[in-house]
């Protein structure tokens, strides 16, 4: 009897000591990663700046085009799609399709620009869905976070996160770490929301591929539709929302 007491006790231990060690390495993990996060975040906050500032202006985008052109073949696809990957990750960045179609065509620059968001969104959502609401809070301020915590109860919650992700002016990057919080499947999110994104990318990419091919006039008509829908989108925006959190749509 005495005996079997010992080997339980042990086996508690054990299994304390595991749950430590595990509990431990989260901890490490978590900061490691943060830390990773944070510095890649402060690296790239001149380049944002610099980027940000040439999209502006069809003479800007010509002279990212020139910088980047040096990246040519595979290897630019490889340099583009990293950047628009870590454009969704590290969200100071501005989204730089308009670059893709500038580089790469409207059609091609659309299709690397939405894998490379496609990517980005993955990778935030397995590591929001690891590590939790501690990520989330390094990256999103308590206001939007407030904000968007009706979805977390949200039963129409795939139909209600296709409208937002097509809806211009919703904070897409603060719905990148967010969603992964709430109960919408990995299959869901990505078969059926994410589609959602794809027009604005591919109406950036047009303009971008217009630009690039001295097309200014096509580049200002879909400036201009871009401008239209994005100011719809600003004016319907806060009124979809508040219907939504009524249950009314």
């Amino acid at each position: 009897m005495g005996e079997n007491l010992k080997i339980i006790s042990e086996d508690d231990g054990a299994k304390q000591r595991k749950a430590k060690h595990k509990k431990r390495v989260q901890i490490i993990s978590l900061a490691v990663l943060i830390a990773f996060l944070v510095v890649g975040t402060i690296l790239a906050i001149p380049i944002a700046k610099e980027i940000n500032a040439d999209l502006k202006t069809q003479e800007g985008i010509a002279n990212l085009s020139e910088k980047f052109s040096k990246y040519s073949g595979v290897g630019g696809v490889i340099f583009f799609l990293c950047i628009q990957t870590f454009q969704v990750i590290l969200a100071v960045i501005p989204p730089i399709q308009i670059l893709g179609g500038v580089m790469f065509g409207w059609f091609w620059g659309g299709l690397l620009s939405y894998a490379g968001v496609f990517l980005g969104n993955f990778i935030v959502f397995m590591l929001v869905k690891k590590i939790g609401t501690p990520l989330v809070e390094a990256f999103v301020n308590e206001k939007q976070m407030k904000r968007f915590k009706f979805l977390q109860d949200e039963r129409k919650l795939t139909g209600i996160l296709i409208i937002l992700y097509f809806l211009p002016g919703v904070p897409k990057d603060v719905l990148t770490y967010i969603v992964p919080l709430t109960k919408i499947s990995k299959k869901d999110f990505f078969l059926y929301v994410m589609p959602a994104r794809i027009p604005a990318v591919f109406m950036s990419t047009i303009l971008g591929g217009n630009v690039g091919n001295g097309n200014y006039k096509a580049a200002t008509v879909v400036l201009i539709a871009f401008a239209i829908v994005t100011v719809l989108g600003l004016f319907f925006k806060e009124k979809i929302l508040t219907k939504i959190k009524k249950k009314k749509v």
